[in-house]
């Protein structure tokens, strides 16, 4: 099955992209890989707590006053605003990601222009749909709540508590499973044939359609290697987190001994320490998202190859005599269709015992020219007076 021979297949992808390493595409890969980090279309839920004690609800009601709140939504817009940069700016890195893998050169400012229209699609079709999951949620919960009069305890008992929290759970299900579908398949596709994001969809589906199994399959083997491996990754990050974080600490504590110049140096200082940390976290985070594409990128061209954005990658992991060749002992075709070197007409070792000029078992054969079956010196050959020898043999 593809979906799990390509596993290894995108190791070797991975490891003939970036080793050797080259320092300045690794540096790159990373910034872009930074940004992707954003995106994937994850909306927080939070943890709320409604609060039922009318003196916890009276306090609060006496606590927050006009200027809180608009304090409170200039907050929530900065973050808003922020958040839609990110994504923006993580639908355009989408692109140049693809395009990277499948170039193995990486040409941000060239690539973020080439696919600008792309990009906003992108970004459009994500927060729309991060927006209908939402309402899937809220616009049912805000009704049952208009209805009992605002009344919270009125509103939702724990039946429809537990009857929102499935559809909440179910909706984000699929949410997940398309919104990877759009990045790892429905991209490269807009990429490859110049499509939008609904015109990469439709095309993706027939192929979906064709083999869903193999995409079955290649979902549940990403979420088990991404827990691992993202279990591997949070304990290498808070290691990083670890050393990075003490030397900065150290330093802000000593800035702020220096007094009001300090405060500004120990903000500095605490914004490169960040800095560095984001940096260092990408360098870590490259291979694994490298990997990752890799493996969709080799599962999407197997399973239709018109839409094979890597053939000379693939070639170059298939060609060193490993799966699916016919010369191997299960005796598989290649995914391409072509001949097994080992039968070439002009290579193929076992044919040149079969060759008519160098052939030397006939130099050595019974049937030689020069036996006693030759026609020169057989009891068959015609005597000179023309009768045959076979009539003094009784024939």
């Amino acid at each position: 099955m593809d979906a799990v021979d390509n596993l290894s297949d995108a190791i070797d992808a991975t490891r003939n992209l970036l080793l050797p390493i080259r320092a300045w595409l690794w540096l790159k890969l990373a910034i872009v890989v930074f940004f992707l980090g954003g995106t994937g279309g994850g909306f927080s839920t939070g943890d709320p707590t409604i609060a039922t004690d009318d003196e916890m609800i009276s306090m609060v009601q006496d606590t927050v006053t006009e200027e809180i709140l608009i304090g409170f939504a200039i907050v929530a817009a900065v973050v808003l605003v922020i958040w839609l940069l990110f994504e923006a700016l993580g639908a355009i890195a989408e692109f140049v990601f693809i395009e990277g893998l499948r170039s193995k050169e990486v040409s941000i400012i060239s690539y973020a222009l080439d696919n600008i229209g792309r990009a906003v699609r992108l970004f459009v079709f994500r927060v729309g749909l991060g927006l209908l999951v939402w309402a899937i949620v809220l616009v049912p919960a805000g009704l049952l709540l208009y209805s009992a009069g605002w009344d919270v305890e009125a509103a939702f008992d724990v039946g429809t508590i537990l009857l929102l929290l499935g559809v909440g759970a179910l909706s984000y299900l699929v949410f997940a499973i398309v919104m990877r579908f759009t990045s790892e398949f429905v991209a490269p596709i807009m990429l490859l044939e110049s499509r939008g994001v609904l015109s990469g969809w439709k095309r993706f589906w027939g192929t979906l359609t064709a083999k869903p199994s193999e995409y079955v399959v290649y979902l549940l083997l990403v979420w088990i290697l991404q827990l691992v491996i993202g279990i591997a990754v949070g304990f290498l990050m808070l290691f990083v987190t670890i050393i990075v974080a003490i030397p900065f600490v150290i330093l802000v504590v000593a800035l702020l001994a220096l007094g009001d110049i300090g405060v500004w140096l120990a903000i500095i200082a605490g914004i490169i320490g960040v800095l560095l940390f984001f940096v260092i976290s990408a360098f870590i985070s490259m291979p694994v998202r490298t990997y990752f594409q890799y493996y969709a990128l080799l599962l999407l061209g197997d399973t239709n190859d018109e839409l094979d954005l890597i053939p000379d990658q693939r070639a170059e992991i298939r060609s060193d005599g490993g799966r699916d060749e016919p010369g191997s002992p299960a005796g598989r075709e290649l995914r391409d269709g072509t001949d097994d070197d080992d039968w070439d007409a002009d290579t193929d070792d076992r044919n040149d015992d079969w060759d008519a000029d160098t052939d030397t078992r006939e130099d050595s054969s019974d049937w030689d020219d020069s036996t006693p079956w030759d026609d020169d010196s057989s009891d068959w050959d015609e005597p000179d007076d023309g009768e045959d020898d076979r009539d003094d043999r009784g024939w």
